[in-house]
């Protein structure tokens, strides 16, 4: 032991947060992530302990079991968050650290010792002994940590707000000046304050710009890979894209028939009227709200007769969302969403809570009562007007009317082209249509179905580009059908006698060549997606109140405190400056941080043993007659004091009593007497 490991054997100490400080990050983190509820009480707590009179006496062992109880907790939120939000929940675990962490700090601001030890924090310090361990003895005030993690909690809120920033930069300001540079003028401090703020705030600015454009350019393979949101205005599609396209196996549909399928189920989502270098857009078309009969539940969309029904189950990302309809959709019913709204593209959207949503679709043989179709619905990009106006001649198009167009059109593709998941070559100024049409003959389903979109309008019929799924999968394990993202298909459709008509033009064959990409662990993927879907459709079930996101989260939390608090009740308070017997006994035992315990381990290392029941004094007197090892009388009563005096030691004895013990230990190593001590080199 040398005299650098002594000089750090004094508590490990972090400034206690100024007043209201924490009460401050608590209101920013509960204004930015709309839990204001809560975080109103647990500032108001937090700060009470500046005028409340009494202390519980917590032991070191009791500090143990709430910082265990917290990381039980943030164990269960962890599990919680991410079973019920996937990836995404990461922004939820952020948002809910100040939950987690709230207990441990309570107990802090309401204990004597008003500190925790790291050893509390820390599972490895607690096998180490606090008579020779300073690591075991360091104590920490946890209010600014928490303060922090306030913050960063609030970050999550993700609310884009120029007074969050300003608010926070203040915040952080208000701590960086208790701790400021004395030698530096306040102006000097405050302008460099200033202007760092400044150049934050504009690197800021900066990054969620740049977050807007890689969003933008990656919209392809969120597209591609999440499948959980559609964007009833743009579609990204992957013609151009090189090498294989892979795409997931997660279950995003799941769909109950009266009957069994027997052919494949198409399920539209949107419709795109604009085709441009890849993408298929629309203008902005307003979402216009669906009245529910008398009864409230039933939406109707069409006037035809229902012929069949089916129930389905998809997953929104946000509180509404569209949502796959079958072709000829008549209604909307048994359903847990708020709000029905369709487009005049004939996209669905509902309004429910974030997660699992379900509703029963009624469909008939009638059309889909979408709008008739406008100029756009003919247009035809610029750097393929030649080609597919070519084309159209070839095949007589215009000299047909709409039915036979379409007829024609089918058989067209119908006729050595074939399905294929991988694009090899890249084309010059980007005709991947015009080299599909002439040339490979090949591609997935969005080359068939923007390739028929455009050749039915180079021949006067207007079409559009429609986006959804095939259900055709049974899952015997959820005795249902489901559909995986890899399912995604795309067709066209066509206005052909004052109605939409579908016309899939994708060879048959789509289908089982995508199942071929399935994982050899889809059974296993699908197991775990089940139950998540179970355990997600409980808590949402109709029968019970819904609750907040944070709601269930927050009930599973309770018997927790209460058994906290049930502790805690019958613990012994302490009155601020009082020094009755637990609280003596408490600071007896918190007495093992004295730096003396160094020597007393010196010396028993060297071979000079107490004996039962002596006493440290009497010890030293014993070395003193018999081996002639002299010991200031100053350390040892400064140890006796920091063992034995409730009131313990001041920062200015504990640094007293450490320069002796550095003293006392350099002496045995230095002086002639330590050479006849055992297991002394000479130093």
């Amino acid at each position: 032991m040398d005299a650098q490991t002594l000089g750090t054997l004094s508590p490990l100490r972090l400034e206690r947060a100024p007043p209201l400080l924490m009460a401050a990050g608590l209101i920013v983190w509960g204004w930015q992530n709309g839990l204001m509820l809560y975080a109103v009480p647990m500032a108001l707590t937090l700060e009470a302990t500046r005028w409340v009179a009494w202390r519980w006496a917590v032991t070191d062992r009791e500090f143990n079991l709430v910082s265990d109880l917290s990381s039980v907790i943030f164990l269960i939120v962890v599990l919680y968050v991410f079973t019920d939000k996937g990836a995404k929940g990461i922004f939820v675990l952020l948002s809910l650290m100040p939950f987690v962490f709230f207990l441990l700090l309570l107990v802090q601001m309401y204990s004597e010792a008003g500190r925790v030890r790291l050893s509390a924090l820390f599972i490895s310090l607690r096998r180490l002994d606090p008579r020779y361990s300073p690591e075991a003895r360091a104590e920490v005030d946890l209010s600014l940590p928490y303060f922090v993690t306030c913050l960063v909690s609030a970050s999550a809120g993700n609310r884009y707000e120029d007074a969050f920033f300003f608010v926070v930069g203040i915040l952080l300001g208000v701590v960086l000046w208790t701790v400021r540079p004395r030698r530096y003028p306040p102006a000097l401090w405050i302008g460099t304050l200033v202007l760092a703020t400044a150049l934050g705030y504009l690197g800021q600015v900066g990054l969620i710009r740049l977050q807007w454009a890689v969003e933008s350019s990656l919209m392809q393979v969120f597209d591609r890979f999440l499948w959980r949101y559609r964007d009833p205005n743009r579609a990204t599609t992957a013609i151009g894209s090189i090498a294989r396209i892979k795409l997931s196996d997660r279950i995003v549909l799941r769909a109950k028939t009266p009957q069994p399928l027997t052919r494949a189920l198409l399920l539209r989502e949107a419709s795109y009227d604009t085709y441009s270098y890849g993408i298929w857009s629309n203008r902005d078309y307003e979402f216009i709200s669906v009245d529910p009969d008398i009864t409230g539940t039933i939406y109707a969309l069409s006037p035809v007769p229902t012929r069949d029904r089916i129930t389905l189950s998809t997953y929104l990302i946000e509180e509404s969302g569209v949502v796959p309809m079958p072709l000829g959709a008549t209604r909307i019913g048994d359903t847990n969403a708020t709000a029905v709204d369709r487009n005049s593209h004939g996209a669905i959207r509902l309004e429910a809570r974030k997660g699992w949503v379900r509703y029963t679709a009624g469909y008939g043989d009638g059309p889909d009562p979408d709008a008739p179709p406008e100029e756009r619905d003919l247009k035809i990009a610029v750097s393929y007007g030649t080609d597919f106006q070519r084309l159209a001649d070839r095949l007589g198009l215009d000299a047909l009317p709409p039915n036979l167009a379409v007829s024609a059109v089918r058989d067209f593709f119908a006729d050595g082209f074939t399905y294929s998941l991988t694009q090899r070559h890249r084309y010059p100024r980007g005709r991947y249509l015009t080299e599909f049409l002439f040339e490979t003959r090949s591609g997935h389903c969005e080359f068939f179905a923007t390739a028929t979109v455009l050749l039915l309008r180079a021949g006067g019929v207007p079409a559009r580009y429609v986006v959804g799924y095939a259900v055709d999968e049974y899952s015997p394990l959820e005795r249902q059908y489901v559909a995986r993202a890899r399912h995604s298909h795309s067709w066209a459709e066509a206005w052909v006698n004052g109605a939409w008509v579908t016309l899939d033009t994708t060879p048959s064959v789509w289908a089982p060549l995508e199942d071929e990409q399935a994982s050899a662990f889809e059974g296993l993927f699908d197991l775990w997606s089940w139950l998540a879907f179970n355990y997600a459709r409980l808590r949402t079930s109709d029968d019970r109140e819904e609750e907040s996101d944070y709601g269930a989260l927050l009930w599973l939390l309770i018997p927790l405190i209460s058994v906290l608090a049930w502790r805690l009740y019958f613990k012994e308070r302490v009155a601020r400056g009082g020094k009755p017997a637990a609280a003596a006994a408490l600071r007896s035992r918190q007495g093992m941080d004295s730096s003396f315990f160094a020597v007393i381990a010196e010396l028993e290392r060297r071979g000079f043993d107490r004996r039962p029941g002596e006493t440290v004094a009497a010890w030293m007197d014993r070395l003193r007659a018999q081996s002639g090892i002299e010991f200031s009388s100053e350390p040892l009563a400064l140890h006796y004091r920091c063992r034995f005096d409730p009131a313990g030691l001041s920062v200015n004895e504990r640094h007293i009593l450490d320069a002796e013990v550095r003293r006392a230990l350099t002496e045995f190593a230095r002086r002639a007497i330590a050479n006849s001590l055992p297991g002394t080199t000479s130093g």
